[in-house]
Parts: structure tokens; sequence; C-alpha cells
């Protein structure tokens, strides 16, 4: 009885809205929840294709199906969903990044023949703005007292439900590869996943997160995800750092909307200066499409990253490097009001001035007035001073604890009370 009475039942629903960043969060959410005891999830999802290119196990045609332990519906199969969901009414459902409900799904909310009181909670998009902790459990209100609304926000302090620390993601990490992970958090971490890596890389990446070669033969990585625009003042500025440290940079490009352009602008430098790759001082190594497993290994394995999207730069904080975070173009430049908030909560873990070269290269990076390539030369040269600064902010974010753990105990006390209420 007690296990029954326990158990959780939670649906997640997800509309894929910026290709991956969404349904990324999705995929990292639904596999650090499967890790807990009794509880049975559902993944309702309107664009299959994008789920399985981050867990190759999804089949992409199919309406309803079975992976890892979790049941996978096509949001728009609403004969399908219809007949599931009637047969296992939902208790709990995670509607994430305001994606709404499925017409099919809120006729059955409100049909008052079906006897839950179902929960919704709101998870919201990660955010460093104030506003978080303010919105962080505060309730909603819908059209029925049967169907309870409530805000849960991602966040970078102790008063939100801070960010997905799933156990795969701490197995990349590796012991040791990451200062900032305390022990405890992972007793037996194993290497991480080199299947597809090893066989795309020319040049090898560091033994350890933090550990870069120290030989001056050797290609210092640097990872790079961003969105579109002009790269070539990036090109130079990494250029730049290569001379100075007199030490070669190895250039992952990973797919997206940044992908043509950087590799237009690479392109574009070597074309007249360097015929032939012994006269590079930058390599170029153009990534294919990564499950998220793999992605997360490599993002933990590179010494300097320059990230996009909300799932990337949740990782990018953890790992305890420095990294460079692209946000999504908005109207009137309001991701730079994103990018300050995130930068405000920095802010306490650096010198007054390295964080002044931090700033100011984020805030160019992302629209504001300023030398980009300048900016982010300085930023680049600073690296050795900035790791510690990195490292102690990532430190910050472990202590804040798990964003799925929170969840867990959060629906477990409102299922107590929703069971309370059907009872009076």
């Amino acid at each position: 009885m007690l296990k029954q009475k326990n158990a959780l039942d939670v649906t997640i629903l997800c509309k894929v809205v910026d290709n991956f960043g969404d349904i990324g969060v999705v995929c990292r959410l639904a596999r650090a929840l499967s890790a807990y005891p009794n509880l049975k999830m559902r993944i309702v999802v309107d664009n299959l294709h994008s789920f399985a290119l981050l867990e190759p196990d999804v089949q992409p045609d199919s309406e309803q199906q079975d992976v890892k332990g979790i049941r996978i519906l096509n949001w728009n199969a609403a004969e399908t969903c219809l007949r599931e969901f009637r047969s296992n009414p939902p208790r709990i459902i995670i509607e994430c990044f305001q994606c709404g409900r499925p017409d099919w799904l809120e006729t059955l909310l409100f049909d008052e023949t079906v006897p839950n009181i179902v929960n919704i909670i709101m998870l919201d998009y990660l955010s460093a703005e104030p506003y978080t902790e303010t919105f962080h459990r505060l309730q909603s209100l819908t059209r029925s007292a049967r169907v309870q609304k409530v805000n849960f926000m991602p966040g970078f302090t102790p008063k939100t439900g801070g960010l997905i620390l799933d156990r795969a993601f701490l197995k990349s990490l590796k012991r040791g590869a990451c200062p900032s992970l305390p022990r405890q958090a992972a007793p037996r971490m194993l290497p991480a996943s080199r299947s597809i890596l090893s066989a795309l890389l020319p040049c090898p990446l560091p033994p350890l997160l933090g550990d870069t070669p120290k030989t001056p033969d050797s290609p210092f990585p640097v990872l790079f995800f961003s969105y579109s625009g002009n790269q070539s003042p990036l090109v130079s500025a990494l250029q730049t750092f290569s001379v100075k440290k007199r030490r070669a940079v190895h250039i992952l490009l990973a797919q997206g909307a940044g992908f043509d352009s950087f590799k237009t602008a690479f392109n574009n430098m070597f074309s007249k200066d360097a015929p032939s790759a012994a006269g590079k001082t930058l390599f170029l190594t153009e990534l294919p499409f990564l499950p998220q497993t793999e992605w997360d290994a490599l993002l933990c394995r590179t010494p300097l990253l320059f990230v996009r999207g909300e799932d990337s730069l949740s990782r990018a904080c953890l790992c305890g490097v420095p990294f460079v975070w692209h946000a999504y173009p908005q109207s009137e430049d309001y991701q730079l009001v994103k990018v300050q908030a995130l930068l405000d909560r920095m802010r306490p873990h650096f010198p007054a001035e390295h964080f002044k070269t931090v700033e100011n290269c984020w805030r160019t990076y992302n629209g504001a007035p300023g030398n980009l390539e300048s900016s982010v030369t300085e930023f680049l040269l600073l690296y050795d001073e900035l790791l510690p600064c990195f490292r102690d902010f990532s430190a910050s974010l472990l202590q804040n604890g798990d964003l799925a753990a929170h969840l867990v105990e959060f629906m477990r006390g409102m299922l107590h009370t929703s069971d309370a209420l059907r009872i009076m």
C-alpha cells in the first residue's frame, strides 16, 4: 500500500520551438526523473524527429512507443493519445516552456466525469532574472478547482528549482575532471563516451576537464555553437589568441544556425594567408549532429566553450570552464537583459578587473555596442586567470541541488494534497 501511495504518474508536454533547445531539456529531465523509483512517465511531444536525434532509440514515425521505460506519444495523434489518457487519466502534468496543451487533453482535463484532481506544473525557461525567485512555486488560476496549476522555475539560486543534474551528465564530468563537482554527488564516475568523439577528432582532447595540454605542439580545443551572425571577429580573436599564446587552436564547430557563417569566416581568413593546413594556427573540425550523451561528453572534455540555447548553457555553467553564452536574439535587444542577469549572478565569483573583461565580452557578443574582436580577444587572453572563477561559479550551482530531485519532492507534496482534498 505504501508503494502505491507514493507512486507518481507524470506526463511531460513539449512543443519543439527552437529545433532542439526545448526537447533537449525535456530529454535530460526525463532521463533524470527516470532514476527515481515508483515514478511512471509519459512524454507527449509534437516533433519526434528532433527527439530521435537526441535519443536514437526513439522511432520518429510512431504514434505511441515505449523507450527505456518511458511511454512516448505523438502530440498530433489525437485519437491514439485520447485513448491512452482516457484509460489512464493524468495526475501530474509538466507543461514545458508555456507550450500549452493539445485540444484532446484540454477536453479530457475539464471532463467532470473524470474523478482525478489534476496538477499542472508550468516548467518555465531557464533565466537568471530576479523574477524567477518570485514566480517559483507560485500558483495560477484555472477555470476549474479540479485542475490545479503552479509555476516551477529552473534557476541559479537556492530560491529556484536549480539546474538538472542527471546521472549521465555527472558521469560525463568524470571523477577529478571537474574540481567543482562534489565527491558525494558521484561516488563512482565512468569515463566519458568516446564512440563518436575518437573517430571524428584528429587532435585528441585533454584527458581531464580543465587539464589542458601543456606542450606547445598540442592544439587548444574550443567548442563553438552559436546562432547566426558575423563570425569574422571571433575567428580573428581566436587567431590572435593562438599567435600570442604560441599555441595552435582546434575549433570544434557544432551543427546549428551559426555553422555556415562561422565556416565562411574561417575559410575567408585562410583562403589567402595560409593555403595549406601546415601554415595555419587554427584547425577546424566540423562536428556531426551528436546525441545528447555524446554532446555532454564533448562539453565536459573541452576547456573553452562558446554555447547557445538553454540546455547547453546550463551544462556549460556546470562544467567549470570559461565559456561565452550566445543568447537567443530578441526584439529591442532584450537578450541583453537576460545576459546581464546571468552576469550579475556570476559577478561575486570574479575579481572586479576580471569580471569587467567577461562582462564586456559577453555583452558585445550579444549585440551591445563595442568592438567584438577586441572584447573576445581580451577574454581569451585572460583564460588562465578566469578558469578558477568559472570553477567557483560552477561549485555554487552544484550546491543548489538537482532540479529533478526538487521537482520529485514537490510533486509528491502536490499528490498528497490532492488526495486529501479528494477525500474531503
